[in-house]
């Protein structure tokens, strides 16, 4: 049953929610947990496949460049709170940790929901309830400086005064585990600026069948570079997948966020894939000059089954019009070059990319330049605050925009915990 007011509410049980909890914890202080789906954590439990990748390896200064211009942001608040300390934390709670290619981390288990009930668990210890079900259908301030908070649990509505407010109900990505948006609106009551916001960490659709064709295919250790018309827009080196519909994989995860702005403006985006980046176009010329030489009597089948995966070789024969049977003696110096590009520069031309649907995290959100990097306090109304994938911070895929949600969050208890406060 929920009070009729609070010292501390914190709306959204996500990793920055649960963490806030824990760490605005205050005897002295009453604090709920609003949470509108019917179990915590909904997204963090299925993210990483069910695994989790709790954080990275990485030190600060490489996790800060993960987030590009807007890792400043972050600096003060990794500083409270990094990966080790996060690592140390749960290990605490219950929760050993194992590192694993990549610098990710992970429970020792493989199961993420050992970290919510861990949390969970840490909660009750505490006496900090979580109210499900627990729906802010409004927040909005009165004349006494208290927050207004209308809150539906199925056909009943009721009305919360608090103190202090946090906001941690997430962004647009998996709308299915509850993240709809709505701490944009609330921010916006109080005359917050929402920097437009767009699917980030998200799968690319592309023309054609070739995707389809290879459908399933990881590729490690290649290049993908982005192109505009005949300008070369980014490059990463890393692994990608194939889907039915197009790529993804942690390189074009990554680099989805340039994709999908290039595509709003309406730009024609084309991939191009290296898959020998570690030979140059002369190294790699001179490979296939000496493979020619040395294997004059096999097919072209077999020069291509020692160059490729084996679901794109009838890809590569029919891009290329070459006669898989052909003997490599009769190889001309045009088919050569046609091959070697094709390796250097395999082409795929992007025409989309998934919806919110499929997004790992969101790019935009609440402004920063509105946030107190150093308590995650709004600028603009004091003692209301934000953490997690509300604020527009995002980074590459790896644990990092986790670390993000789990250091916000611990900064913003922090800082709610130490408010002397009185109802």
């Amino acid at each position: 049953m929920l009070e009729s007011h609070y010292h501390t509410v914190i709306i959204g049980a996500g990793p920055a929610g649960l963490m806030a909890g824990v760490e605005a914890f205050n005897p002295k202080h009453s604090i709920v947990i609003l949470e509108k789906m019917h179990k915590t954590g909904i997204k963090l439990r299925i993210s990483g496949k069910g695994r989790c990748n709790i954080t990275n390896e990485e030190d600060m200064q490489s996790f800060l460049n993960r987030f590009g211009k807007k890792g400043r942001f972050l600096k003060y608040a990794f500083s409270q709170f990094f990966n080790h300390d996060l690592l140390n934390y749960l290990n605490e709670m219950g929760v050993p940790t194992k590192l694993e290619r990549g610098g990710r981390y992970f429970p020792q288990s493989d199961r993420a929901t050992d970290i919510v009930e861990a949390f969970e668990k840490k909660l009750r210890e505490l006496k900090v309830p979580i109210a499900m079900k627990a729906h802010v259908t409004g927040l909005s301030r009165n004349n006494e400086g208290h927050f207004v908070l209308m809150v539906k649990q199925g056909a009943h509505e009721t009305q919360l005064l608090a103190d202090q407010v946090c906001i941690t109900c997430g962004g647009l990505g998996y709308p299915a585990t509850g993240s709809t948006g709505e701490g944009y609106s609330m921010a916006q009551t109080f005359g917050h600026t929402i920097v437009d916001t767009a699917p980030s960490l998200v799968p690319v659709l592309t023309a054609g069948d070739i995707a389809k064709r290879a459908q399933g295919l990881s590729l490690r250790n290649i290049s993908v570079s982005i192109w505009n018309d005949n300008k070369k827009e980014t490059e990463m080196f890393g692994e990608m997948m194939f889907t039915r519909k197009g790529l993804t994989g942690p390189i074009i995860l990554t680099l989805s966020e340039t994709l999908v702005a290039m595509l709003d403006s309406q730009k024609k985006v084309h991939i191009k894939i290296d898959l020998k980046p570690a030979l140059d176009h002369k190294k790699l010329d001179q490979r296939l000059l000496r493979e020619l030489s040395e294997n004059s009597k096999q097919n072209f089948r077999r020069l291509l089954k020692s160059l490729l995966p084996i679901k794109l070789i009838d890809l590569f024969v029919d891009l290329l019009e070459i006669d898989p049977e052909k003997k490599l003696h009769q190889i001309t110096g045009e088919e050569r070059k046609r091959l070697r590009m094709l390796l250097k520069e395999f082409p795929m031309d992007v025409i989309g990319h998934d919806s919110y649907d499929h997004a790992i995290v969101t790019s935009g959100g609440v402004s920063l330049k509105e946030i107190d990097p150093t308590t995650m306090e709004s600028k603009l109304v004091p003692r209301l605050y934000f953490a997690g994938e509300v604020i527009d911070v995002n980074g590459e895929t790896g644990g990092y925009n986790l670390t993000s949600s789990w250091s916000t969050g611990f900064l913003a208890g922090r800082s709610m915990r130490n408010h002397d406060l009185e109802v």
